[in-house]
């Protein structure tokens, strides 16, 4: 009967020590978990404005094929290919510093969020030494 009480309480003392561990883990990556979240936000912005951009692109490539072929003369569809690279230049330069645009927010608001979080931890830390001291 002894054994078994003592198996019990080495058990519960074992599932305790295993329930600390994962919640100074969790504690722990918490702040690297949240950083990576403000992270991924970020690069689907980036996506999603790819994705957008290459669709207006598709869409205004057909819609300068048609212009293109119902031209009435090869000086026409000249003009009109030379004003569409143009506009294709134009975009490009823009949609690119909008993207590293982008990605640089992306990146400084994950590495905000953790220097923020590792100060509120520090804080913490602080308040709760300064407390068992008095």
């Amino acid at each position: 009967m002894a054994k078994l009480e003592e198996a019990k309480s080495k058990q519960t003392a074992e599932t305790g020590a295993q329930e600390a561990v994962f919640a100074a883990a969790l504690t722990t990556f918490d702040p690297l978990f949240r950083a990576s979240n403000r992270l991924l936000e970020g690069w689907m912005a980036v996506g999603s404005e790819m994705l957008e951009f290459g669709k207006n692109r598709f869409d205004r490539g057909l819609e300068m094929s048609k212009a293109i072929a119902q031209s009435s003369s090869l000086n026409e569809a000249i003009d009109l290919q030379a004003t569409y690279t143009r506009s294709i230049v134009q975009d490009y330069v823009s949609e690119a510093q909008k993207i590293a645009d982008l990605g640089a927010r992306s990146l400084l608001d994950s590495f905000t969020t953790l220097q923020q979080q590792a100060h509120d931890k520090q804080s913490r830390e602080t308040t709760i030494h300064a407390a068992a001291a008095e």
